[in-house]
């Protein structure tokens, strides 16, 4: 593996590498869902906050840059066009230069992350100015210029070695339920045939709504910190000594939030939670595998709750889905576990048939 010790280093001006723009000014709640990256402010997912149709004629902000979050410093590279969040307040910077590709981008953005996330914040915001006098730290060639070709390499190495160690995991993973992995059962037939009726959730769950009020105040930790985001399970950060931990093997449902109501996510881990999640802990062992069936039969309330239909403690004591039940009219989770982990070897096979599609462990 390439050493960052054996090579020299030296500081940059960004205003001296890149060309510093701001997109035109969108919301996000403007637009419907779509193929098209909307990349807002945030320290996660490359940035992007939702998946968007752009409107009739509307000019897309090139890939090949980096977005900085004038927020909290985050940057990331931007393969693909996409939807910039701008306007007043919290509008990215986009970073424009001709030696930078998708490798030693990603080099460079997390250089700039580095120097950005300790000052940049809701009371010190970055903008188009400010960013081009802040100063990074780079490889140099011999002649003090940035050493873009080692950058590139250093990162192309470290993909392959994550690739190889993705596909252990993956492989290993799959191995595991090498008892689904290779039925053929028509599992769209065996949903339609299936009896369903509504559950009210809470009979089957107790609920515990979040208690992380101020979440800015945590200092960064091991625990995860989850909240009414729309991505990434809604993971927020990590955290250390939150006011509640709660248990892992759970589902979170959002109660509001920005563009998230009513989206439920399966959680493995000990967490804390955002006072706009309520935790929905079973009141008797449920395999993982049927609480992410549960999680997704709990996300069709997305679209009929939002900032004018809130998920009250009392609504989320109501709140009814249709499950697949036995002969007894109660819940399958027989059912429920085998087609989720039917799904989930489906899943590891499409991720195995894409690196080898695409080489990616080379």
């Amino acid at each position: 593996m390439m050493r960052l010790d054996d090579i020299r280093w030296k500081s940059f001006l960004i205003g001296d590498l890149f060309s510093v723009k701001r997109p035109t000014p969108r919301n996000k709640d403007d637009y419907m869902e779509g193929l098209i990256p909307f990349v807002a402010s945030g320290s996660m997912n490359n940035g992007v906050l939702k998946w968007c149709v752009p409107r009739n004629d509307e000019k897309l902000d090139k890939a090949g840059c980096i977005t900085v979050s004038p927020v909290d410093g985050s940057a990331f590279y931007q393969p693909y066009y996409f939807l910039g969040r701008g306007g007043a307040g919290s509008s990215i910077l986009m970073l424009y230069s001709k030696h930078i590709n998708k490798y030693n981008g990603q080099f460079i953005a997390k250089m700039i992350s580095h120097t950005c996330s300790s000052k940049y914040n809701y009371g010190h915001m970055g903008n188009q100015n400010s960013i081009k006098r802040e100063q990074i730290m780079l490889p140099v060639t011999d002649d003090g210029e940035p050493d873009f070709q080692f950058m590139e390499e250093y990162i192309r190495e470290l993909m392959a070695a994550k690739k190889k160690q993705y596909r252990q995991i993956i492989e290993k993973r799959l191995a595991a339920l090498n008892d689904v992995a290779t039925e053929t059962i028509d599992w769209s037939s065996a949903i339609n045939e299936r009896t369903w009726r509504p559950i009210v959730v809470s009979s089957e769950f107790s609920l515990i709504r979040g208690r992380e009020n101020n979440m800015a105040t945590l200092e960064n930790g091991n625990i995860p910190l989850i909240s009414a985001k729309s991505v990434n399970n809604g993971l927020k950060g990590f955290v250390d000594k939150p006011r509640a931990v709660i248990a892992g093997n759970c589902i979170t449902l959002n109660n509001d939030g920005d563009g998230g109501a009513g989206l439920a996510y399966y959680q493995p881990s000990d967490m804390a939670l955002d006072t706009h999640v309520t935790a929905f802990v079973p009141k008797e062992k449920i395999n993982c595998y049927s609480m992410i069936f549960i999680s997704e039969c709990l996300s069709k309330l997305h679209g009929f709750f939002g900032h004018g239909l809130s998920i009250s403690n009392k609504r989320a004591e109501k709140i009814r889905i249709m499950l697949p039940v036995t002969a007894d009219g109660q819940p399958d989770y027989d059912f429920m576990e085998a087609f989720g982990r039917q799904m989930m070897a489906h899943k590891y096979r499409q991720y195995l048939n894409f690196l080898e599609k695409h080489n990616m462990d080379q």
